[in-house]
């Protein structure tokens, strides 16, 4: 072979090379373009399902200090979310709920996040709680003046035209001003929503201590360990009345708490972070089912802030409490907060964990890792993936 064909050869085959990496190039830009508009359109197919709200306007200036907020959720700065369960009873939520004329926060949670997202701390304000009410505006131009009364009343006087998320602003400005603690997102979720978010996980597996009869909310349960589906999972969330239970508020709470701690451990189980259809059933009962603020309503802040929390076992990071109260005196069927929450107020402000100011006698138990009446489960690894499985917890059920 001569040295120019020698020469035409190589130049052949470079240029072929060229042509290959060149197509591989052109498939790889196309294949990456293609998913970028897909994750792009998926994102925007999410983030129109959201109801979103700036209710920034009717909070006003007069506010407790912010911390800078993460964009996109990443650690480094505490995050707290005011999460309302709304007693809406238009359209579906009436005919699970009976009809009831206004709205009101009948479940009201403080959700602290702390910035090196070890840990989750959830306070319950009851709504029997004798407070001063705020004075709140909503938006459409009117205003109603706040008075002392039931925590509850805040959300139904902004409510009172039908928007739940200047129910939330009512709720927020009065917290604020109970606590001295930055709101920095809101959630809003109504009957339909909570049933919806249970029935997408595939219900919630709960360990029942006592038969229940409650026709006010349609609860019938037996005892033991049993999966509730959604319509029975917000049945006994909401059940007041009936066989086995007093009435109690505080009660409630904490079958609500031991409800929400056994959902945030089917969520973040393996059994769900394995199965993408899931966590998009999910995702997606959660968006169309929930009224938010806009910067938690956007795609890559909701999901900045789980992935920044992917480490965080429901089972022993996670602590469940109700505020410090005491009856009220002058009406036995109320309460008042103790002199123990302002400590509580000001650990949540300080980024500190609540567990070690609570005690046996307060309203609820602190960091309690029971899943069941009495019974201690397994101890879990460190990391979301290896939250209590349902089977974990069914199996864990004790009855007395």
């Amino acid at each position: 072979m001569s040295s120019s064909e020698l020469i035409r050869v190589r130049h052949a085959t470079r240029t072929r090379t060229h042509r290959v990496l060149r197509g591989f190039a052109w498939t790889l830009a196309a294949v990456a373009g293609f998913g970028l508009v897909f994750a792009q359109t998926y994102k925007t197919k999410l983030e129109a399902e959201f109801v979103t709200e700036d209710i920034t306007p009717l909070l006003g200036p007069d506010r407790p200090a912010a911390p800078q907020n993460p964009v996109d959720g990443a650690s480094g700065v505490p995050v707290n979310i005011l999460l309302m369960g709304s007693d809406d009873r238009s359209g579906e939520n009436g005919v699970l709920g009976g009809q009831e004329a206004g709205k009101r926060n009948d479940t009201t949670l403080i959700m602290h996040i702390s910035a090196d997202r070890s840990r989750i701390d959830v306070v319950s304000i009851p709504r029997d709680t004798v407070v001063r009410i705020s004075d709140c505006g909503r938006s459409d131009g009117t205003s109603q003046r706040g008075w002392t009364g039931l925590f509850n009343i805040a959300f139904a006087n902004g409510a009172q035209n039908g928007s739940d998320a200047d129910g939330a602003a009512c709720t927020i400005k009065t917290v604020e001003a109970l606590t001295d603690i930055f709101i920095d997102h809101f959630v809003v979720v109504d009957f339909v929503g909570f049933r919806d978010m249970v029935d997408a996980v595939g219900g919630v597996p709960m360990c029942i201590p006592v038969q229940y009869a409650d026709p006010y909310s349609g609860t019938y349960l037996n005892p033991g360990g049993q999966m509730l589906d959604g319509s029975q999972a917000l049945g006994y969330a909401r059940m007041r009345k009936g066989m086995n239970v007093n009435g109690s508020d505080l009660d409630r709470i904490d079958r609500q708490q031991e409800l929400l701690k056994n959902l945030a451990s089917k969520v973040l189980s393996a059994e769900m972070l394995y199965r993408p259809q899931d966590l998009t059933n999910f995702v997606k009962a959660v968006a169309g089912s929930m009224t938010m603020d806009k910067d938690f309503g956007d795609f890559n802040t909701l999901t900045g802030l789980a992935f920044s929390m992917r480490s965080i076992n429901p089972n022993t990071d996670i602590t469940f409490a109700t505020a410090p109260v005491i009856g009220d005196p002058t009406n036995p069927n109320h309460v008042i907060f103790s002199s123990k929450a302002e400590s509580v107020w000001q650990a949540i402000i300080g980024d500190q964990p609540i567990a070690p100011l609570l005690d046996a006698q307060s309203s609820a138990p602190v960091n309690d890792s029971t899943v069941a009446t009495g019974t201690e489960p397994s101890a879990a690894p460190a990391g979301g993936s290896n939250a209590p499985s349902q089977d974990d917890i069914l199996n864990a059920c004790t009855t007395g």
